[in-house]
Protein backbone atom coordinates (compact mmCIF):
# COMPACT_ATOMS: atom_id res chain seq x y z
CA UNK A 1 0.00 0.00 0.00
CA UNK A 2 1.38 3.43 -0.91
CA UNK A 3 1.77 6.17 1.69
CA UNK A 4 -0.87 8.31 -0.01
CA UNK A 5 -3.32 5.42 -0.11
CA UNK A 6 -2.74 4.82 3.58
CA UNK A 7 -3.50 8.47 4.29
CA UNK A 8 -6.65 8.60 2.20
CA UNK A 9 -8.56 5.59 3.51
CA UNK A 10 -9.09 6.98 7.04
CA UNK A 11 -10.11 10.26 5.40
CA UNK A 12 -13.47 8.76 4.40
CA UNK A 13 -14.73 9.08 7.98
CA UNK A 14 -13.54 12.67 8.34
CA UNK A 15 -15.06 13.63 5.01
CA UNK A 16 -18.39 12.07 5.90
CA UNK A 17 -18.53 14.00 9.16
CA UNK A 18 -17.68 17.26 7.46
CA UNK A 19 -20.46 16.79 4.91
CA UNK A 20 -23.06 15.90 7.53
CA UNK A 21 -22.18 19.00 9.52
CA UNK A 22 -22.45 21.30 6.51
CA UNK A 23 -25.66 19.66 5.27
CA UNK A 24 -27.60 21.35 8.07
CA UNK A 25 -27.32 24.61 6.13
CA UNK A 26 -29.22 24.71 2.84
CA UNK A 27 -27.09 25.83 -0.08
CA UNK A 28 -28.17 28.80 -2.18
CA UNK A 29 -29.93 28.08 -5.47
CA UNK A 30 -28.13 29.94 -8.23
CA UNK A 31 -29.65 30.67 -11.63
CA UNK A 32 -27.43 31.23 -14.68
CA UNK A 33 -26.27 34.75 -15.57
CA UNK A 34 -28.50 34.46 -18.62
CA UNK A 35 -31.03 31.77 -19.54
CA UNK A 36 -29.76 32.02 -23.11
CA UNK A 37 -26.97 29.56 -23.88
CA UNK A 38 -23.71 30.74 -25.41
CA UNK A 39 -23.33 30.33 -29.14
CA UNK A 40 -21.28 27.38 -30.35
CA UNK A 41 -19.85 27.29 -33.85
CA UNK A 42 -21.07 24.31 -35.83
CA UNK A 43 -18.61 21.59 -36.72
CA UNK A 44 -19.37 18.17 -38.15
CA UNK A 45 -18.48 15.20 -35.96
CA UNK A 46 -18.50 11.74 -37.52
CA UNK A 47 -21.20 10.67 -35.04
CA UNK A 48 -24.50 12.51 -35.49
CA UNK A 49 -25.36 12.59 -31.76
CA UNK A 50 -22.01 14.13 -30.77
CA UNK A 51 -23.42 17.68 -30.81
CA UNK A 52 -25.79 16.66 -27.99
CA UNK A 53 -23.19 14.71 -26.01
CA UNK A 54 -20.71 17.25 -24.61
CA UNK A 55 -19.33 15.55 -21.52
CA UNK A 56 -15.91 17.01 -20.65
CA UNK A 57 -14.34 20.45 -21.11
CA UNK A 58 -11.07 21.87 -19.83
CA UNK A 59 -9.08 24.99 -20.75
CA UNK A 60 -5.36 25.71 -20.46
CA UNK A 61 -3.62 28.95 -19.55
CA UNK A 62 -3.12 29.73 -23.26
CA UNK A 63 -6.87 29.72 -23.86
CA UNK A 64 -6.96 26.42 -25.74
CA UNK A 65 -9.77 24.15 -24.52
CA UNK A 66 -10.34 20.44 -25.02
CA UNK A 67 -13.83 19.07 -25.60
CA UNK A 68 -14.74 15.46 -24.85
CA UNK A 69 -17.95 13.90 -26.19
CA UNK A 70 -19.42 10.60 -25.05
CA UNK A 71 -20.62 9.52 -28.49
CA UNK A 72 -18.20 8.03 -31.01
CA UNK A 73 -14.42 8.25 -30.85
CA UNK A 74 -13.61 11.88 -31.61
CA UNK A 75 -12.65 14.95 -29.61
CA UNK A 76 -12.06 18.59 -30.54
CA UNK A 77 -10.21 21.73 -29.50
CA UNK A 78 -12.03 25.02 -28.90
CA UNK A 79 -11.48 28.57 -27.72
CA UNK A 80 -13.73 30.92 -25.76
CA UNK A 81 -14.39 34.19 -27.60
CA UNK A 82 -16.71 36.44 -25.62
CA UNK A 83 -19.90 34.46 -25.06
CA UNK A 84 -19.12 32.00 -27.80
CA UNK A 85 -17.27 28.69 -28.23
CA UNK A 86 -15.24 28.44 -31.43
CA UNK A 87 -13.73 25.24 -32.80
CA UNK A 88 -9.99 25.20 -33.46
CA UNK A 89 -8.99 22.90 -36.30
CA UNK A 90 -10.82 19.69 -37.16
CA UNK A 91 -12.21 17.06 -34.77
CA UNK A 92 -9.59 14.37 -34.17
CA UNK A 93 -9.76 10.60 -33.66
CA UNK A 94 -8.59 8.87 -30.49
CA UNK A 95 -6.19 6.12 -31.49
CA UNK A 96 -7.00 2.47 -30.86
CA UNK A 97 -10.76 2.90 -30.33
CA UNK A 98 -12.80 0.38 -32.30
CA UNK A 99 -16.33 1.64 -31.60
CA UNK A 100 -16.83 4.17 -28.79
CA UNK A 101 -14.47 5.65 -26.21
CA UNK A 102 -17.36 7.01 -24.12
CA UNK A 103 -15.15 9.98 -23.25
CA UNK A 104 -16.57 11.55 -20.10
CA UNK A 105 -13.87 13.79 -18.67
CA UNK A 106 -11.13 16.22 -19.67
CA UNK A 107 -8.31 17.99 -17.82
CA UNK A 108 -5.34 20.26 -18.53
CA UNK A 109 -2.05 20.55 -16.67
CA UNK A 110 1.00 22.35 -18.02
CA UNK A 111 1.37 21.53 -21.69
CA UNK A 112 -0.71 18.35 -21.56
CA UNK A 113 -4.38 17.72 -22.25
CA UNK A 114 -6.02 14.61 -20.79
CA UNK A 115 -9.20 12.70 -21.69
CA UNK A 116 -10.64 9.74 -19.79
CA UNK A 117 -13.08 7.13 -20.98
CA UNK A 118 -15.83 6.23 -18.53
CA UNK A 119 -14.32 2.79 -17.74
CA UNK A 120 -17.98 1.77 -17.49
CA UNK A 121 -20.24 -0.88 -18.92
CA UNK A 122 -23.06 0.27 -21.18
CA UNK A 123 -25.52 2.00 -18.85
CA UNK A 124 -28.73 0.70 -20.42
CA UNK A 125 -27.67 -2.91 -21.01
CA UNK A 126 -24.73 -3.44 -18.62
CA UNK A 127 -22.82 -4.96 -21.56
CA UNK A 128 -19.05 -4.53 -21.69
CA UNK A 129 -17.26 -1.67 -23.46
CA UNK A 130 -13.52 -2.31 -23.27
CA UNK A 131 -12.88 0.77 -25.45
CA UNK A 132 -13.89 2.96 -22.50
CA UNK A 133 -11.06 1.71 -20.25
CA UNK A 134 -8.48 4.18 -21.59
CA UNK A 135 -6.96 7.50 -20.57
CA UNK A 136 -5.26 9.74 -23.17
CA UNK A 137 -2.54 12.39 -22.88
CA UNK A 138 -2.23 14.84 -25.78
CA UNK A 139 -0.27 17.85 -26.92
CA UNK A 140 -1.46 20.23 -29.63
CA UNK A 141 -0.31 23.43 -31.32
CA UNK A 142 -2.23 26.71 -31.53
CA UNK A 143 -4.06 25.55 -34.66
CA UNK A 144 -5.42 22.43 -32.96
CA UNK A 145 -3.05 20.02 -34.69
CA UNK A 146 -2.19 17.02 -32.52
CA UNK A 147 1.50 16.85 -31.62
CA UNK A 148 1.60 13.70 -29.51
CA UNK A 149 -1.05 11.25 -28.32
CA UNK A 150 -0.30 8.64 -25.67
CA UNK A 151 -2.83 6.26 -24.16
CA UNK A 152 -2.85 4.16 -21.02
CA UNK A 153 -5.02 1.29 -19.80
CA UNK A 154 -3.39 1.07 -16.35
CA UNK A 155 -6.08 2.95 -14.43
CA UNK A 156 -8.52 0.03 -14.61
CA UNK A 157 -6.12 -2.33 -12.82
CA UNK A 158 -5.27 0.37 -10.29
CA UNK A 159 -8.95 0.72 -9.37
CA UNK A 160 -9.35 -3.05 -9.18
CA UNK A 161 -6.48 -3.05 -6.69
CA UNK A 162 -8.29 -0.72 -4.28
CA UNK A 163 -10.28 -2.92 -1.85
CA UNK A 164 -13.16 -0.43 -1.60
CA UNK A 165 -13.69 -0.50 -5.39
CA UNK A 166 -12.62 -4.02 -6.35
CA UNK A 167 -16.13 -5.52 -6.39
CA UNK A 168 -17.39 -2.67 -8.61
CA UNK A 169 -14.48 -2.70 -11.09
CA UNK A 170 -15.78 -5.62 -13.14
CA UNK A 171 -16.41 -5.82 -16.91
CA UNK A 172 -19.96 -5.61 -18.19
CA UNK A 173 -21.88 -8.89 -18.47
CA UNK A 174 -25.16 -7.71 -20.05
CA UNK A 175 -26.88 -8.38 -16.71
CA UNK A 176 -28.31 -5.33 -14.95
CA UNK A 177 -30.40 -7.46 -12.61
CA UNK A 178 -27.54 -8.67 -10.42
CA UNK A 179 -24.78 -6.92 -8.48
CA UNK A 180 -23.08 -4.65 -9.24
CA UNK A 181 -25.55 -3.99 -12.09
CA UNK A 182 -25.59 -0.30 -12.97
CA UNK A 183 -23.54 0.52 -9.88
CA UNK A 184 -20.29 -0.49 -11.59
CA UNK A 185 -17.42 1.99 -11.79
CA UNK A 186 -18.28 4.99 -13.96
CA UNK A 187 -15.81 7.87 -14.34
CA UNK A 188 -17.48 11.19 -15.14
CA UNK A 189 -15.06 13.88 -13.98
CA UNK A 190 -11.36 14.61 -14.04
CA UNK A 191 -8.84 17.21 -12.87
CA UNK A 192 -5.07 17.57 -12.72
CA UNK A 193 -3.00 19.15 -9.94
CA UNK A 194 0.38 18.72 -8.26
CA UNK A 195 1.52 16.03 -10.67
CA UNK A 196 -1.53 13.84 -10.09
CA UNK A 197 -4.68 13.04 -12.03
CA UNK A 198 -7.95 12.90 -10.11
CA UNK A 199 -10.81 10.78 -11.49
CA UNK A 200 -14.26 11.52 -10.06
CA UNK A 201 -16.74 8.62 -10.09
CA UNK A 202 -20.44 8.92 -10.77
CA UNK A 203 -20.74 5.35 -9.55
CA UNK A 204 -20.56 3.39 -7.40
CA UNK A 205 -22.43 5.20 -4.68
CA UNK A 206 -21.80 3.03 -1.61
CA UNK A 207 -24.01 3.81 1.37
CA UNK A 208 -24.17 7.47 0.34
CA UNK A 209 -20.46 7.84 -0.39
CA UNK A 210 -18.93 9.04 -3.67
CA UNK A 211 -15.34 8.32 -4.67
CA UNK A 212 -12.35 10.02 -6.28
CA UNK A 213 -9.34 8.00 -7.43
CA UNK A 214 -5.99 9.69 -8.01
CA UNK A 215 -2.75 8.46 -9.57
CA UNK A 216 0.65 9.83 -10.52
CA UNK A 217 0.13 11.53 -13.90
CA UNK A 218 3.55 10.81 -15.37
CA UNK A 219 3.65 7.19 -14.24
CA UNK A 220 0.27 6.49 -15.83
CA UNK A 221 1.79 7.01 -19.28
CA UNK A 222 5.51 6.46 -18.81
CA UNK A 223 5.62 3.57 -16.34
CA UNK A 224 6.50 3.35 -12.67
CA UNK A 225 4.51 3.39 -9.45
CA UNK A 226 1.05 4.93 -9.93
CA UNK A 227 0.73 5.53 -6.16
CA UNK A 228 -3.06 5.10 -6.39
CA UNK A 229 -5.20 6.64 -3.68
CA UNK A 230 -8.90 6.79 -2.91
CA UNK A 231 -10.91 9.58 -1.28
CA UNK A 232 -14.45 8.75 -0.16
CA UNK A 233 -16.82 11.68 0.28
CA UNK A 234 -20.28 11.66 1.83
CA UNK A 235 -22.69 12.90 -0.87
CA UNK A 236 -25.97 11.27 0.11
CA UNK A 237 -28.07 8.56 -1.51
CA UNK A 238 -28.21 8.37 -5.32
CA UNK A 239 -25.62 11.12 -5.80
CA UNK A 240 -22.33 10.95 -7.64
CA UNK A 241 -19.59 13.14 -9.06
CA UNK A 242 -20.16 14.53 -12.55
CA UNK A 243 -17.02 16.65 -13.02
CA UNK A 244 -14.04 18.29 -11.30
CA UNK A 245 -12.23 21.59 -11.79
CA UNK A 246 -9.32 23.27 -10.00
CA UNK A 247 -9.76 26.81 -8.63
CA UNK A 248 -7.08 28.57 -6.58
CA UNK A 249 -5.49 25.20 -5.88
CA UNK A 250 -8.68 23.62 -4.52
CA UNK A 251 -11.03 21.18 -6.22
CA UNK A 252 -14.59 22.06 -7.18
CA UNK A 253 -16.97 19.22 -7.96
CA UNK A 254 -20.16 19.10 -9.97
CA UNK A 255 -22.41 16.65 -8.13
CA UNK A 256 -25.60 15.12 -9.52
CA UNK A 257 -27.55 11.91 -9.55
CA UNK A 258 -25.58 8.66 -9.66
CA UNK A 259 -28.28 6.69 -11.46
CA UNK A 260 -30.56 7.39 -14.41
CA UNK A 261 -33.87 7.72 -12.56
CA UNK A 262 -33.50 9.78 -9.36
CA UNK A 263 -34.26 13.51 -9.35
CA UNK A 264 -31.28 14.75 -7.34
CA UNK A 265 -30.28 18.40 -7.80
CA UNK A 266 -27.03 19.36 -9.46
CA UNK A 267 -24.76 21.27 -7.13
CA UNK A 268 -21.25 22.69 -6.82
CA UNK A 269 -19.24 21.28 -3.92
CA UNK A 270 -15.85 22.55 -2.77
CA UNK A 271 -13.44 19.74 -1.80
CA UNK A 272 -10.78 21.35 0.35
CA UNK A 273 -7.73 19.19 0.90
CA UNK A 274 -8.25 16.86 -2.07
CA UNK A 275 -5.37 18.16 -4.17
CA UNK A 276 -2.87 18.13 -1.29
CA UNK A 277 -3.65 14.70 0.16
CA UNK A 278 -5.13 16.11 3.37
CA UNK A 279 -8.47 15.19 4.94
CA UNK A 280 -11.13 16.16 2.39
CA UNK A 281 -13.50 18.83 3.67
CA UNK A 282 -16.56 18.98 1.37
CA UNK A 283 -18.84 22.02 1.42
CA UNK A 284 -21.84 22.49 -0.84
CA UNK A 285 -21.59 26.02 -2.23
CA UNK A 286 -24.72 26.20 -4.38
CA UNK A 287 -27.39 24.20 -6.16
CA UNK A 288 -27.81 24.95 -9.86
CA UNK A 289 -31.24 26.40 -10.63
CA UNK A 290 -32.13 25.06 -14.09
CA UNK A 291 -35.79 26.11 -14.06
CA UNK A 292 -35.33 28.64 -16.87
CA UNK A 293 -32.44 26.89 -18.61
CA UNK A 294 -32.82 25.76 -22.23
CA UNK A 295 -34.52 22.40 -22.65
CA UNK A 296 -32.83 19.49 -24.33
CA UNK A 297 -33.39 18.75 -27.99
CA UNK A 298 -36.16 16.27 -27.13
CA UNK A 299 -37.87 18.68 -24.72
CA UNK A 300 -36.40 17.18 -21.54
CA UNK A 301 -34.25 18.83 -18.90
CA UNK A 302 -30.58 19.26 -19.70
CA UNK A 303 -28.09 17.32 -17.57
CA UNK A 304 -25.00 19.28 -16.48
CA UNK A 305 -21.89 17.25 -17.32
CA UNK A 306 -18.86 19.55 -17.36
CA UNK A 307 -17.57 22.63 -15.56
CA UNK A 308 -14.73 24.99 -16.42
CA UNK A 309 -13.45 27.90 -14.34
CA UNK A 310 -13.78 31.26 -16.10
CA UNK A 311 -12.85 33.53 -13.19
CA UNK A 312 -12.20 33.41 -9.45
CA UNK A 313 -12.20 36.25 -6.94
CA UNK A 314 -12.63 36.36 -3.15
CA UNK A 315 -16.44 36.42 -3.48
CA UNK A 316 -17.27 33.99 -6.25
CA UNK A 317 -16.31 31.34 -8.76
CA UNK A 318 -17.55 32.07 -12.26
CA UNK A 319 -18.14 28.71 -13.92
CA UNK A 320 -19.05 27.66 -17.43
CA UNK A 321 -21.37 24.65 -17.30
CA UNK A 322 -21.93 22.37 -20.30
CA UNK A 323 -24.75 19.84 -20.40
CA UNK A 324 -25.55 16.52 -21.99
CA UNK A 325 -28.79 16.48 -23.96
CA UNK A 326 -28.59 20.18 -24.77
CA UNK A 327 -27.77 21.31 -28.29
CA UNK A 328 -24.01 21.96 -28.48
CA UNK A 329 -23.73 21.54 -24.71
CA UNK A 330 -26.10 24.47 -23.98
CA UNK A 331 -23.24 26.45 -22.32
CA UNK A 332 -24.42 28.52 -19.34
CA UNK A 333 -22.49 30.67 -16.85
CA UNK A 334 -23.11 30.44 -13.10
CA UNK A 335 -21.71 32.71 -10.39
CA UNK A 336 -21.07 30.45 -7.41
CA UNK A 337 -20.63 32.21 -4.04
CA UNK A 338 -17.50 31.33 -2.07
CA UNK A 339 -17.61 30.59 1.62
CA UNK A 340 -14.92 31.53 4.17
Amino acid sequence: MSMIAAIYRPIAIAAAGAWLCSAAFAADRVAPESPTAWRVDKHPFATKKADEAFSGFACGANGMCLLAVDEGRQGAFMRIKGERLVYVGEPFEFSGVEKELDAEAAAVDGGYFYVAGSHAAKRETCCDNSDSRRVYRLTADESGQIGTMARSERLWDAMRGLPELASYAVPGDCRCDRAPGRNRIDIEGMAAANGRLFFALRAPNVEGNGHIVSVDARALFEGGDLRPSLASVRLGANKGFRDLAIADGEALALVGRSDAVSLADYSIVELRGLTTGEAVQPRELAALDLQDAPLGKKGGLIKPEAIALLEANPRRYRLLVLSDGGQDGAPLVFNIPRKP
